[in-house]
């Protein structure tokens, strides 16, 4: 029940959950940590590839001329099909009672339609097809991150939410490095390349999800209420910390996309480099490697620190100076100092980001719901949007592209401070 003060109207005191939080009491161990990691390196490789490379490369097969316009509108169906699907996922999730276990049996389909989705997607080369399939791997990428974030929440104690936040993250960076390696330097056929990643993220998340059990939900971890309660978020005003977060993490993901969706065209379009796909994995892989060690330092730092605010504000600032030294000098030696930074920035946000947003979630029954809401809003198409606009009304200027990047990454920053609850 709702204290009597929340339902004045007009009342601006943040919302309190419904019920006492039930926070997880028993440490996960090193193997549940590392099989957790293993299982998000599986749902990495559908997620990062796609919009780091792959897009492209199926963009620039399908039509060469027109690879700009057809990498946006793939990314733009990707993101928009996931920001409608991840919802309705978490509401679904939470709602789900079956021994075997609510959140595995949600993780387990959805890794199971992605990536059969996937495997397809290289294989076509008409684009309504395309689209249709790519709206098929976001409804399952859907059910996958709600159900692996809400483990955090379910399972994981406070004092360890920075490791387990690393095992999300860490495995971005690995899957980003290791998947591009495979499909630019390996695999030269674009249709090979999507169904060998597609298998190899269903290899991936097996061992954790058949391999460990799930606890049976808390009595107060059940429905919140109605059918409309539950899929009726949060309200602003009763939730304030709750949407700053959401912001934050909306922006510093989009800002940080807009970079390096069209990070390939401007290796070739600008830089120039002879070999542009080799150029982009050695920026890549300067970034992977910096990332890693900032996300798993993060993750330790900020389970040994009440504060997290900080941690997120340094990272901000750090992939803005990024975007930056693309747009001032656009040289070689400018991209391998950009990709550090970004590399270092990002990293840390991965980590300490992911612990404030759960540290803020209004009510416990609705942990998927509310991560969900979330993970949907950090795939709202700005990152297209800003980089399809940027580039056709400049003529293709990659300096205003990057301009524009740091700018949103910095409004991310400046929205962490309206955070109250969480230092």
């Amino acid at each position: 029940m709702t204290a009597p003060s929340e339902d004045r109207p007009g009342s601006l005191e943040p919302m309190r959950p419904a019920a006492a939080p039930s926070v997880p009491g028993t440490a996960v161990t090193l193997a549940w940590l590392w099989l957790f990691a293993l299982a998000w390196l599986g749902f990495w490789l559908l997620v990062m590839l796609p919009s780091q490379v792959m897009l492209a490369q199926l963009a620039r097969a399908i039509d060469p001329d027109q690879k700009v316009r057809l990498a946006s509108v793939f990314q733009g169906v990707l993101l928009v099909s996931i920001v409608v699907a991840v919802p309705l996922a978490g509401f679904l999730c939470d709602r789900t009672r079956l021994a075997w276990g609510r959140r595995r049996v949600w993780a387990l389909s959805g890794f199971v339609l992605a990536a059969l989705a996937f495997a397809l997607v290289g294989q076509i080369d008409s684009v309504p097809v395309v689209c249709g399939l790519l709206v098929l791997v976001a409804i399952g990428q859907a059910c996958v991150l709600v159900a692996l974030s809400a483990m955090i929440a379910d399972q994981v104690p406070v004092n360890q939410r920075g490791r387990a936040s690393a095992a999300f993250g860490v495995p971005q960076v690995i899957a980003l490095a290791g998947g591009m390696a495979l499909v630019t330097e390996v695999i030269d056929d674009v249709p090979t390349a999507w169904w060998m990643i597609a298998l190899l993220a269903l290899a991936c998340c097996l061992p954790f999800l058949l391999g460990v059990g799930e606890p049976a939900p808390s009595p107060q971890a059940g429905p919140a209420g109605s059918l409309l309660h539950d899929l009726t978020p949060p309200r602003p005003r009763r939730a304030p910390d709750y949407y700053w977060a959401m912001t934050t993490r909306v922006l510093v993901n989009a800002g940080n996309l807009v970079g390096t969706a069209y990070l390939l065209y401007y290796v070739e379009d600008v830089l120039h480099r002879p070999d542009p796909e080799s150029a982009a994995l050695t920026l890549t892989l300067v970034y992977l490697l910096f990332c890693v060690i900032a996300t798993y330092a993060a993750g330790l730092v900020s389970d040994r620190m009440p504060r997290r605010k900080p941690l997120v504000l340094v990272s901000a600032v750090l992939q803005s100076a990024a975007a930056l030294s693309l747009a001032v000098s656009p040289t070689w030696q400018a991209a391998l100092l950009a990709a550090a930074l970004l590399g270092v920035g990002y990293g840390a946000f991965l980590s300490v980001d992911q612990v404030l947003t759960t540290d803020v979630l209004p009510d416990e029954r609705t942990r998927a719901r509310d991560l969900g809401l979330v993970n949907a809003a950090q795939n709202l198409p700005i990152a297209p949007v800003v980089g399809f606009t940027v580039l056709t009304l400049t003529n293709e200027n990659y300096r205003a592209l990057y301009a524009a990047s740091a700018l949103i990454v910095m409004l991310g920053a400046w929205s962490v401070t309206r955070i109250r609850s969480v230092s």
